[in-house]
């Protein structure tokens, strides 16, 4: 778990975050997934998937090859659960369990494909990334990399 949190910190740089405001009761969050395919094959790193590629290499050295695939953002209210579109026709479930608490940390619960739900509370504003079992038809892994927002005091 110690390894999936510093993954999240380095993905902090992945994307810019943009203005957030407090959150208040029933206040919808921002969800941003980004699918990320990783291979065995070539030896191309997205430059802004750079230290994740670093890290996951660490566990995973097999793997070479990191493709920012597609970005999505959903506004969920608390207890709303949506799915996001992936590959080949998978999906990954993701549910606000609740909005920004007194330690502004937002709950989550995904179902990534082929695994079963995820449950934690992440601080806002950072991703956690998920390497998920999942595999294209090209052999590519799929990571997922998950981040919430607004915040208090953003």
């Amino acid at each position: 778990m110690s390894r999936l949190l510093s993954l999240a910190a380095l993905l902090f740089g992945l994307l810019p975050l943009g203005p957030a405001g407090a959150c208040c009761p029933g206040e919808k969050v921002k969800v941003t997934l980004v699918v990320i395919l990783a291979s065995e094959e070539g030896n191309t790193i997205d430059p802004r998937l750079k230290a994740i590629a670093e890290e996951v290499q660490k566990l995973n050295p097999n793997l070479k090859s990191f493709k920012l695939k597609t970005m999505t953002c959903k506004s969920l209210q608390p207890g709303e659960k949506e799915t996001f579109p992936l590959i080949d026709d998978k999906t990954a479930d993701v549910i606000v369990k609740h909005g920004a608490d007194k330690n502004n940390k937002v709950g989550l619960a995904i179902i990534p494909p082929d695994q079963g739900e995820i449950v934690y509370r992440t601080v806002c504003g950072k991703f956690l990334p998920i390497v998920t079992r999942c595999q294209t038809k090209c052999k590519n892994r799929l990571i997922l990399a998950v981040r919430v927002q607004p915040c208090q005091g953003d």
